[in-house]
């Protein structure tokens, strides 16, 4: 299917689970990010509910989903609205501390957590949260406003509301995002998503190098 209806535009990001391409609909001229992610067939199900679960998402700050399919060898196919400008690259923009005003870093925040909440009270976890380009996950749909996207489809097993993850598919950069039960291979909950966006704040309010975010975050 992803070959009879799109045409590939270009790599945007690889990461630990899949790729992301940006693609042309052949039928509708216009283009999309598509994320294509492979899974082990046992889990297929699992990922297939989740990914239909966060199809039902509706929220100014989560992007929509328009539809997803699964191919062989299994990998699953998630198309959604393209968003050329993400957060990671503002940061990568912006690296005058003048530009870190705190009341508009409180209203990205603010939608930010919004989003989580929303994400969270449907009984469902990001568990990616991240400022990177690998690629990045927090998106501007325009000036100021924030969209949150790839939510978690990978190889977590759940255990009541908690949850086990497969760090050995995990990049690096992703790690540093992550909070300590994750980091450690404990169990985890919808709190690690907290801990994360307390994380992106620190960063959005301070300018740091690239040395100084692995230090603070491996210190964290």
């Amino acid at each position: 299917r992803f070959t009879n209806e799109f045409v590939v535009s270009k790599l945007r990001g690889v990461g630990g689970f899949g790729c992301v391409f940006e693609a042309v609909n052949k039928y509708e001229n216009w283009e999309y990010a598509v994320k294509r992610v492979s899974v082990d067939a046992r889990d297929i199900n699992m990922s297939l509910r989740e990914v239909r679960a966060m199809a039902q998402l509706d929220h100014p700050n989560i992007v929509r989903y328009n539809s997803t399919w699964i191919e062989a060898p299994p990998e699953i196919y998630v198309h959604i609205q393209l968003y050329n400008h993400s957060l990671s690259d503002w940061l990568a923009d912006n690296d005058d501390p003048s530009t870190r005003e705190i009341p508009r870093m409180k209203s990205w925040l603010k939608q930010m957590v919004s989003a989580v909440d929303y994400i969270h009270s449907r009984n469902l976890i990001h568990r990616d949260l991240k400022v990177s380009r690998l690629p990045s996950n927090i998106l501007f749909a325009e000036q100021d406003h924030l969209k949150l996207c790839d939510l978690g489809i990978a190889t977590e097993r759940r255990y009541d509301d908690e949850f086990d993850i497969d760090i050995t598919r995990t990049s690096t950069e992703t790690m540093l995002y992550m909070s300590p039960e994750q980091r450690l291979l404990f169990r985890y909950s919808s709190k690690s998503d907290i801990f994360t966006l307390g994380l992106i704040f620190g960063e959005l309010c301070v300018v740091m190098s690239s040395s100084e975010r692995i230090e603070v975050k491996m210190v964290t």
